[in-house]
C-alpha cells in the first residue's frame, strides 16, 4: 500500500501516544512526524499509513507526549553550573528551553559576562534566550564589580539569541522616573522585544505607572513579573495587563501561597499565567529536577484546590509551555526560530514523554526531533578568564567586624533583618541591643547573627555590618560571595572570629560558600566570578550537601541557609537588607542607619 500524498516524509514518527493539547485544554490520541528538528505531521498512523513516509518509528504506546518544559525566568548562576553544564543537567528532566537574567555574573564581569553566557548558549543543550541586564549595578546603594550603561544595553539589545531586556528591578526608578530605567524600557519597546519585570508589592497607581513606564497610557511596556507572594498581588498585574510567572525556587516557594487563590478566582484557566524557577540550587535540581518539579507542584496544588486531576495536570503543563512559548513568541521569531511551547506541525519538534498524567514523571525527552541519551555531557572549556575575581587588599581581621556605637546608655534600638525560609522578602524589625564596652554583639539566645557585607570587586575596603534574625545560628559562621546582586561578600554568625575565618577562605579559593564552626572552615569553591563551578553537577552537589552539613552544625535548620543568605544584601525587595555601604530602607530606596534615633 502506498502512502497517502498529504503525508509528509518524516525522519521519524513518535506512534501510539497520548498527545496533551495545551492549546485547547484536552488530551488527543495522535502520532507525531518529525524532521529537520520541526513536527511536521500529527495523525493516526494506522489509519493513514504515515509510517512508511517514516525512516523510523519510535513506540510511545500508552504514555503522555507533552511540548518541551520552558523556565520562563531564571538565573543559571543559581545552580553554580557553567551554563552548558547546566542545560545538560535540565534536559534530562524535560527543560527543553530557558529564559536568562544573566545579570549576576554581569554584576561581577559586565559586558563580558553577557558575552559569556551567549556564546555558551550557542553549544548549549538546550534553548538558551538571554536577556539583556536592565540594572548592572542593581542600584547605587551599593558596590558592584561593573555596571552596563544605556549604549551597552542598546547593542545587547541587537544580538541574536536575546528575548528583550531582562527584569527591570529599579521599580523606583521607573515610576518616578529617575536616572536611564525608562530609556532602558523604550529601547527594547522600540526593537519590539520582551520587557521583563521585577516589582514586589507595587499595587495601585504606581503599578499603573510602572506597567506602562511611566506613561499612564494603558499601553503595558513592562509586560510579566515574578515577584508575587500572594494571590492578590498576582490578580492585580495579571489584571493590569502583565504576565504572571509564578515562582517556584530553592529560596522562594510563591506557588504554594499563589495557585490556590488563582484557582478560586479563575478556576482551571489560568490565563495570562506562566511558571517560572528564578533561582535553584543544584541539588534541587539533581535530585527534585527543574521545571518538571514545578509543574508537579502546580498540579498538586489545582487538585488540592478542587480541580479535576486531569485538567489540573494539563493546566500545569500549559503553564510551562503554551504560555511562556505564547509570551516569548515575537522575540523567537525575529531570530528566524521555529515556534516552543506546543505540539503543532511547524513548532520545534522539542517534547517531553511522561509515564502518566498523575505522576507526571519525565521518561524521555526529545530534541529536535531526536531522543535524547542519558547522562550527555558538555565537552569541558577553559573558563579561567572569568576567575580571581575576589579581591581584597589585606586579609578580613575581626576589627573589621566590630560593631561600635556611640552611647552611655546599656542598651540602643537597632534595625534588625528579620529574615524567613521560603521567602525573598524580609521584615524591618527593631530591637533593644546590649551595650556591652561601646560594642554591640550577637546574641545567639534570641537568633540574632551579626551580618557583614564586604566589596570583593575593587579593593574598596568598603563594608557594611548589621545583624539578622530568624537564621537559626548558634554557633560559628556562613559566608558567601553569592550576595545578589552585586555579588559582595556576606557573611552571617555569632564568633567574629569564625566569620573572619569563613570570609577569608573565599579570599582564599576565588569565592564559593564557607562555614566556620569549632575551628574548622568548610568550603565549596565556586572560582568562575564567585559564583559558579567549572565542574559537573555531580561534583558540586555533593560539594554543596557538604556545607550544608556544616552549616546545620552552626544550628541553622533552615532547607537552604546559603540561598536565604545571598538575598540579605538585594537592595530591591522589600523591606530591610545590607549592602557593602550599610543598611538599606527598600521601600523607601535609601540608606538607614543601623541605631534608631
Amino acid at each position: 500500500m502506498s502512502a497517502p500524498v498529504d503525508v509528509p516524509e518524516m525522519d521519524r514518527i513518535f506512534a501510539g501516544g497520548r498527545i496533551v493539547d495545551v492549546a485547547e485544554r484536552r488530551i488527543v490520541r495522535a502520532d507525531v512526524g518529525v524532521r529537520g528538528g520541526r513536527i511536521v505531521w500529527i495523525g493516526d498512523a494506522t489509519a493513514t499509513d504515515a509510517a512508511s513516509r517514516a525512516a523510523e518509528t519510535v513506540d510511545v504506546a500508552g504514555r503522555v507526549l507533552a511540548p518541551g518544559l520552558i523556565d520562563s525566568h531564571m538565573h543559571i548562576e543559581s545552580t553554580m553550573l557553567a551554563p552548558r553544564e547546566f542545560a545538560a543537567a535540565a534536559l534530562a528532566h524535560g527543560t527543553t528551553a530557558v529564559f536568562v537574567d544573566p545579570h549576576e555574573i554581569a554584576n561581577v564581569c559586565g559586558r563580558a559576562g553577557v558575552e559569556l553566557f551567549l556564546d555558551e548558549a550557542k553549544d548549549a543543550a538546550i534553548d538558551i534566550w538571554i536577556g539583556v541586564p536592565s540594572c548592572v549595578p542593581a542600584t547605587d546603594l551599593e558596590d558592584a564589580g561593573a555596571a552596563l550603561d544605556l549604549g551597552e544595553v542598546a547593542e545587547l539589545l541587537e544580538h541574536p539569541g536575546v528575548y528583550g531586556l531582562a527584569e527591570m528591578m529599579n521599580f523606583p526608578g521607573v515610576i518616578e522616573g529617575i536616572g536611564d530605567a525608562r530609556a532602558k524600557v523604550d529601547l527594547a519597546v522600540a526593537a519590539d522585544l520582551v520587557v521583563d519585570g521585577h516589582a514586589p508589592g507595587v499595587s495601585g497607581e504606581a503599578l499603573r505607572r510602572y506597567v506602562t513606564n511611566g506613561r499612564e497610557d494603558g499601553i503595558v511596556r513592562i509586560e510579566s513579573d515574578h515577584e508575587c507572594t500572594t494571590a492578590e498581588e498576582a490578580i492585580e498585574k495579571r489584571e493590569a495587563g502583565v504576565q504572571v510567572a509564578i515562582r517556584y525556587g530553592s529560596a522562594s516557594r510563591d506557588l504554594d501561597r499563589i495557585v490556590p487563590g488563582l484557582f478560586a478566582r479563575y478556576g482551571a484557566t489560568l490565563d495570562g499565567f506562566m511558571l517560572c524557577s528564578d533561582d535553584v540550587d543544584p541539588i534541587e535540581l539533581e535530585t527534585d529536577g527543574h521545571v518538571d518539579r514545578i509543574v508537579r507542584r502546580a498540579r498538586e496544588l489545582l487538585v488540592e484546590a478542587g480541580c479535576d486531576p486531569e485538567a489540573a495536570a494539563i493546566e500545569a503543563i500549559r503553564l510551562a509551555t503554551y504560555e511562556p512559548g505564547r509570551f516569548f513568541a515575537r522575540a523567537i521569531e525575529r531570530d528566524g526560530r521555529p515556534g516552543i511551547g506546543e505540539l503543532a506541525p511547524g513548532r520545534k519538534a522539542d517534547f517531553v514523554v511522561f509515564d502518566t498524567l498523575e505522576s507526571l514523571a519525565v521518561e524521555r525527552v526529545v530534541r529536535d526531533g531526536c531522543l535524547v541519551e542519558a547522562n550527555e555531557r558538555p565537552a569541558p572549556r577553559d573558563l579561567g578568564a572569568y576567575c580571581g575575581t575576589v579581591r581584597f587588599a589585606r586579609a578580613i581581621e575581626t576589627e573589621d567586624l566590630a560593631v561600635r556605637v556611640d552611647s552611655d546608655s546599656a542598651t540602643v534600638d537597632v534595625r534588625v533583618i528579620g529574615a524567613a525560609a521560603g521567602t525573598l522578602i524580609t521584615e524591618s524589625l527593631v530591637r533593644t541591643a546590649a551595650v556591652h564596652d561601646g560594642m554591640l554583639h550577637a546574641d545567639p539566645e534570641r537568633d540574632r547573627a551579626k551580618l557583614a557585607v564586604f566589596e570583593r570587586h575593587h579593593e574598596s575596603g568598603t563594608r557594611g555590618v548589621g545583624f539578622v534574625e530568624g537564621l537559626g545560628i548558634r554557633r560559628g559562621a556562613v559566608a558567601s560571595t553569592i550576595a545578589h546582586d552585586s555579588h559582595n561578600l556576606i557573611v552571617a554568625g555569632v564568633d567574629d572570629a569564625a566569620m573572619a575565618a569563613a570570609a577569608n577562605r573565599l579570599a582564599e579559593t576565588g569565592g564559593g560558600l564557607a562555614v566556620a564552626v569549632d575551628g574548622t572552615v568548610t568550603d565549596l569553591a565556586l572560582p568562575v566570578a564567585g559564583l559558579m563551578s567549572d565542574g559537573d553537577l555531580g561534583s558540586v552537589s555533593r560539594g554543596l550537601a557538604a556545607v550544608l552539613d556544616a552549616a546545620r552544625a552552626t544550628g541553622s535548620s533552615l532547607e537552604s541557609p546559603f540561598m536565604t543568605l545571598s538575598f540579605l544584601a538585594l537592595p530591591v525587595i522589600p523591606e530591610l537588607k545590607l549592602t557593602n555601604r550599610g543598611l538599606v530602607d527598600v521601600m523607601r530606596f535609601e540608606p538607614v542607619p543601623l541605631v534608631v534615633d
